[in-house]
């Protein structure tokens, strides 16, 4: 019976340890997990909807250049800073109050 594959705190305990084992010891497809959480929650909810939005060529390559760095899709990536910032406190300080014009 193969062992399970150990969970590891940093990659590069991870990457020491692929370095020297013989992966053909562990079992590797128990505990296996999904790239990221973010990604685990997201993929149980249903896209049912979708927008267009325009952006600058340079915001967009920006996007893209970063969606390559972590070799994920434009898209996804445009998701998750959506979430991130859904997440976040408002950084607009507190919120102002309307003022009436007198007539």
């Amino acid at each position: 019976m193969k062992k399970p594959f150990p969970i590891f705190d940093s990659d590069e305990k991870l990457e020491a340890v692929l370095d020297a084992a013989d992966l053909n010891e562990y079992d590797l497809a128990v505990g296996a997990l999904p790239r990221d959480e973010w990604f685990a929650r997201y993929e149980r909810f249903v896209k049912d909807a979708s927008i267009h939005l325009r952006l600058p060529g340079s915001l967009l390559d920006a996007i893209r250049s970063q969606a390559a760095k972590e070799k994920i899709p434009t898209q996804r990536l445009i998701r998750e800073y959506i979430e991130r910032g859904l997440r976040t406190p408002s950084r607009r300080g507190p919120e102002r109050k309307t003022r009436v014009k007198a007539k």
